[in-house]
């Protein structure tokens, strides 16, 4: 059942009285966890603890992989619990790794690449729930 709003919001559609675009409860849970990893601690005002600690690394030249891997599980498994909490039973799996984007030697670029699987039951459901999603930080860009 398509219960829930799709994000971004398509202004428009309001604006002419039409109905927003709704979706169904997973989409909704995949569209919450895509915000809260790509969003920093206290850029969303009325909640200063939504989002994750990725942006704090995103500039860095990260040295110690296995220690950014676990901050950035703790930070994501606190906000998820905190911000989602239709899902529960939350684990995630980080594999973070230096990718290099360009193959001409002359403009080779070399990102730190983080592929994320997060996993959980749905409590209203109690079906189990799974989120992927890659990105790059040193920019931060997905």
């Amino acid at each position: 059942m398509e219960e829930y709003l799709d994000i971004p919001l398509q202004l428009k559609e309001i604006k002419d009285q039409k109905d927003a675009r709704r979706i169904d409860m997973k989409k909704s849970i995949h569209n919450i966890i895509h915000l809260v990893t790509v969003t920093a601690y206290n850029e969303v005002r009325h909640a200063p603890d939504f989002g994750t600690e990725i942006w704090k690394y995103d500039f860095e030249n990260i040295y110690n992989t296995h220690l950014l891997k676990d901050e950035l599980k703790k930070s994501i498994h606190k906000s998820i619990r905190n911000n989602e909490k239709r899902l529960s039973n939350i684990s995630i799996n980080l594999q973070i790794e230096q990718v290099e984007l360009s193959k001409i030697v002359k403009n080779r670029r070399v990102k730190t690449q983080i592929n994320m699987i997060i996993n959980g039951t749905i409590n209203k459901t109690n079906e189990p729930f799974e989120h992927h999603e890659t990105f790059f930080i040193g920019p931060l860009s997905y």
